[in-house]
């Protein structure tokens, strides 16, 4: 049977006959109270494809892998010409407690320095000897 349909009394019309049905209230539509857009200078968090991590993207990056996963998937190419896989090693910082990966196998990994305690730790470049034109 068809909703709003209701078989007809009448025998000689063979055919059931629609009922007009009371009339409902109308609906009201409201819009929801618009969403202010993100800020575009604010950094967006980003889930990397590869391991699922969440990490922050700056404005005018676009990545879709973490910088671990980034770092891991890059092929260098060495001089000489011949492509090959960089060596990374992930270490623990010894100063510092950080984890980070190099881009090169330490002597001893249980001394190897982040690159920003490293920096700390290097001494001041000398300034080249100046000549006098005599």
């Amino acid at each position: 049977m068809i909703k709003g349909l209701k078989p007809s009394d009448d025998p000689a019309s063979g055919s059931p006959t629609p009922e007009v049905s009371a009339a409902k209230p109308a609906v009201r539509l409201t819009k929801r109270a618009p969403v202010p857009p993100p800020d575009p200078k604010a950094p967006r968090e980003k889930i990397c494809a590869e391991c699922g991590l969440h990490f922050k993207v700056e404005t005018g990056q676009k990545f879709y892998l973490c910088p671990d996963c980034y770092r891991r998937s890059f092929t260098y190419k060495r001089k000489g010409g011949k492509d090959a896989a960089r060596v990374l090693t992930h270490i623990t910082c010894a100063a510092c407690g950080a984890q980070e990966y190099l881009p090169f196998i330490p002597e001893d990994p249980a001394k190897a320095l982040c690159r920003a305690c490293f920096a700390k730790e290097r001494p001041e470049p000398r300034p080249a000897p100046r000549h006098s034109r005599s």
